[in-house]
């Protein structure tokens, strides 16, 4: 079976946010199990506390990794899952998130969930793997969570400042036929765990098809 996307939203009890960084970064790094792949762990604050990122090579164990690794730091409160198992990568503009851990080189990310209107989720789709190019935003990916309760889509984003983003969705996905709602979370830290070759896996499995060419232009309807 190939390679699921998981992406983990982690909960903490107020007060513990530094003991759960840590700890939560201790077990990633120790967690010897060849069936699931840490990529990187987001510091979030509009929906949960902690994001972990993760290629999931067996499914039947993924539970033992949510209970072992992540739910067993103490100060977590709760954890919610979503697994994307179709979706589109961009391999150029994911090869820059390992840069994230640098402040030198560090850029505004945010995560959007879209709702797509029943009926009309191959055209969202379509149109979110096809959006136009920004002179300050690259979309990273658009993953598919048709089996979700709170999105059927999500869209990774990095840009050179959080408004350009912003204004990249109100202008550009929200506008889209057949979107019904969009939620936008900013990442406020970063901290990488996988390797190189770990980040061309994730490119690999969810593979651009017939992808756009997308040159950079300076004229754009957002600021």
């Amino acid at each position: 079976m190939e390679p699921t996307l998981a992406v983990i939203d982690i909960d903490i009890f107020a007060g513990q946010d530094e003991a759960v960084r840590e700890g939560l970064l201790e077990n990633l790094a120790n967690s010897e199990t060849e069936c699931i792949t840490p990529l990187w762990v987001n510091w979030l604050r509009e929906r949960a506390d902690f994001r972990v990122v993760c290629l999931v090579h067996d499914l039947m164990r993924f539970d033992d990794f949510l209970v072992d690794v992540i739910r067993a730091v103490p100060g977590v409160r709760g954890t919610a899952a979503q697994l994307a198992f179709d979706g589109s990568v961009r391999c150029d503009a994911l090869m820059d998130l390992p840069l994230q851990n640098s402040v030198w080189d560090r850029r505004a990310a945010a995560t959007v969930t879209v709702k797509s209107q029943p009926g009309r989720d191959r055209e969202v789709y379509q149109a979110l793997t096809h959006l136009p190019p920004h002179q300050q935003v690259e979309v990273v990916w658009v993953v598919k969570l048709y089996h979700s309760t709170d999105a059927d889509l999500q869209v990774l984003l990095l840009g050179e400042r959080t408004t350009a983003l912003t204004g990249y969705v109100m202008s550009w996905i929200r506008t889209l036929p057949g979107v019904v709602d969009t939620q936008l979370t900013s990442v406020l830290d970063w901290q990488v765990i996988g390797a190189t070759e770990d980040f061309i896996a994730l490119a690999q499995r969810f593979a651009e098809r017939n992808p756009a060419r997308r040159a950079r232009r300076p004229e754009t309807r957002d600021s």
